[in-house]
Parts: C-alpha cells; sequence; structure tokens
C-alpha cells in the first residue's frame, strides 16, 4: 500500500519563478489581447486541481463561467467586471471566488499571480472546449 503525503506548493512557483508556458486563450476571448501566459499544475486529484498561474496585462472574457474557481492573488492585480456592471478589485494577499455561471471581463495587471482551486472534471472540460489543454 502506497503512503499519500501532503503536497506543498513550490515557493520559486509562488514567487514567479520556472512557471512553464501555457497555451494561449482563444482570441475571441481577449477583448484585450496577453502576450504571455504561463501555469504550473502542483496538483491534480479526482476532486481538486489547484495551479499556479501569471500572466502579461491583458484581459479574458467569460460567458458562463464553466467552474467555480478560488483564486488567491500574489502579485498584481485583477478586476473582474461583471455582465451587469459591477467592479470588483483585488490585489496581493486577497481571497476571491468567480462562481461557476459568471459572465464578464477578468483584467490583468502588475505582473498578475494567483493560486487557484479548480473542481478537476470541469477544469480539463474547459480547457478542451477552449482548446489550451496544451
Amino acid at each position: 500500500m502506497t503512503t499519500i503525503h501532503p503536497v506543498p506548493a513550490r515557493r520559486d512557483h509562488l514567487d514567479g519563478r520556472n512557471l512553464p508556458p501555457m497555451p494561449m486563450w482563444p482570441a475571441e476571448m481577449m477583448p484585450r489581447p496577453i502576450a504571455t501566459n504561463r501555469n504550473v499544475v502542483w496538483y491534480s486529484g479526482e476532486d481538486i486541481t489547484t495551479c499556479v498561474y501569471e500572466s502579461d496585462e491583458g484581459s479574458v472574457a467569460f460567458d458562463d463561467l464553466p467552474y467555480d474557481e478560488h483564486v488567491h492573488v500574489l502579485h498584481g492585480q485583477a478586476v473582474l467586471t461583471s455582465a451587469d456592471g459591477r467592479v470588483d478589485t483585488y490585489g496581493p494577499g486577497d481571497w476571491f471566488v468567480a462562481p461557476k455561471g459568471w459572465s464578464g471581463t477578468w483584467e490583468m495587471t502588475g505582473g498578475y499571480r494567483e493560486l487557484i482551486v479548480f473542481h478537476t472534471a470541469s477544469l480539463l472540460a474547459a480547457a478542451k472546449e477552449w482548446d489550451i489543454d496544451g
């Protein structure tokens, strides 16, 4: 029988070092194009997947977000503008959830980096649909 152990995040990833390039979001999803983005999955299990994501400045538009996304902002700023015009701004140390079904734009500035948690099956299905499953 294999012993199961906790899986820590790597400090270099949390600090924005050694993050591999991520396939780009579809052009039609980027109102303000992002030059490059990086992502590392540090744990993926049956129920949850955890990642560190980093983005150059730009924005991504979501129409009916297909998963709940639990976010801890590590660096930079996220400005989420909901479809009804409400604006929420988050910076380093902030935690928030972008709930399944949310629609709006997600603007990333200042060397944006986040620690994120998703439901595994929902994330994999969305990545396949958006052709970013690398």
